[in-house]
């Protein structure tokens, strides 16, 4: 083909190039058409919905946080109070708080520009405002780039639990003061045993036994011996009651010694096999405290006697400068402590009870561990300041 021809073919209007132009411009023509007329008016009109629905929300947010009675403050990530609703304004005392740094204006919240909104987190803190209590709840949320911090006022639930404290406090003051009375009562009880029937009962025999070496039948003197007899294993028990109101070893030689002896005591009179290991037990307590320990230890063996059938048990007692530890088990057949725990009128819980109270009168803890397979453990530990060691042992004498 010579150029002319090609020249010719190019104006040619049958030429199947400007079909193809006439084609394509008219697709453009259709796609601007319906861009215009049809697409961008809908995504302007959906912008625009978008928009409203988000400030109506904002707006019902905004109310929904005025009408709130609990205060509300909503803060950005750099830290500034961004919006707060009527009951913050009132609580705070500042009518205008937007624009404002949280931790200027609640600085136990601690806000960390640019780290306390990475992610979801929450934490409750518990602070007072002009003498009220309230529980502060911290509240982020990452993907709104906000976050709220939300306020209850907890005075009245405040105020009941200090009351509340209060109550178990003169209540433990009571028990103390109860356990002190009895412990005096004890004491008062078996000087008037020893001093005064016991005496009486002494001077009785000592006479009954110059009649006995009279010149008197066989017959008299067998029954003088026989009365004699009953009258020694009266002062006998009368000693041992009284011992045990008053433990005379307790007093003198401290509470490592008396363990040693009321257990001697009990392998003596049941034949059960026991032990008693004492570290530290040189160093003297707080009469009141050996006391207290002392009639833990009573209560816990009486109690292995009645109810474990064990046939062995030991007593572990460690006593530092820091703290002192005291350890009771036994072999037996163990019990539930709960179950025992909940019956108010029974014995073996009043017993429980009180080992509890006399462990917690010196900020102590008793721990029990029970079962039919280990035995009972009963653990107790009381931490020892300075004025528990080597005081007056003569308190309740």
């Amino acid at each position: 083909m010579s150029l002319n021809d090609l020249i010719k073919s190019l104006f040619d209007p049958a030429n199947p190039i400007y079909l193809s132009i006439i084609i394509v411009v008219g697709l453009f023509s259709l796609i601007f058409f319906l861009y215009k007329y049809l697409i961008n008016p809908s995504i302007s009109e959906y912008k625009k919905e978008k928009e409203n629905i988000e400030l109506k929300s904002s707006k019902v947010m905004a109310l929904f946080a005025q009408l709130d009675p609990d205060p509300l403050i909503r803060i950005d990530s750099t830290g500034t109070i961004i919006e707060t609703n009527k009951a913050a304004q009132q609580v705070l005392s500042t009518p205008d708080l937007k624009g404002k740094k949280i931790n200027d204006v609640l600085p136990f919240i601690n806000f960390l520009p640019g780290n306390d909104l990475k992610e979801n987190y929450s934490k409750l803190l518990t602070h007072k405002i002009d003498n009220k209590f309230f529980s502060v709840l911290y509240r982020s949320e990452p993907s709104l780039d906000i976050a709220h911090i939300y306020f209850h006022d907890i005075t009245e639930i405040k105020t009941f639990q200090e009351k509340l404290i209060e109550s178990q406090n003169k209540l433990r003051d009571l028990s103390d003061h109860l356990q002190d009375l009895i412990e005096q009562e004890r004491q008062r009880v078996a000087r008037g045993l020893h001093d005064g029937i016991g005496q009486s009962l002494s001077m009785l025999r000592i006479k009954l036994l110059r009649l006995s070496e009279t010149d008197i039948n066989p017959t008299q003197r067998k029954n003088y011996q026989g009365i004699v007899d009953t009258l020694e294993d009266t002062i006998l028990e009368l000693k041992n009651i009284s011992y045990d109101l008053k433990p005379r070893m307790l007093e003198e030689m401290g509470l490592g010694f008396a363990l040693k002896y009321l257990v001697d005591k009990v392998v003596n009179e049941t034949g059960l096999v026991a032990e008693v290991n004492v570290i530290g037990g040189e160093s003297r307590l707080e009469s009141k405290l050996e006391i207290y320990l002392y009639r833990i230890v009573q209560e816990a063996i009486t109690n292995i006697l009645k109810y474990s059938h064990a046939t062995n048990f030991s007593i572990q007692l460690v006593i530092s400068m820091q703290f002192l530890r005291l350890i009771i088990s036994d072999n037996g057949n163990g019990f539930d402590v709960e179950e025992v725990n909940s019956r108010k009128k029974s014995l073996h819980g009043l017993g429980l009870i009180n080992m509890r109270e006399r462990v917690e009168s010196y900020k102590g803890q008793l721990k029990i561990d029970s079962s039919a397979e280990t035995g009972t453990m009963i653990v107790i530990e009381i931490p020892l300041e300075k004025d528990l060691i080597w005081q007056n042992q003569n308190q309740f004498a």
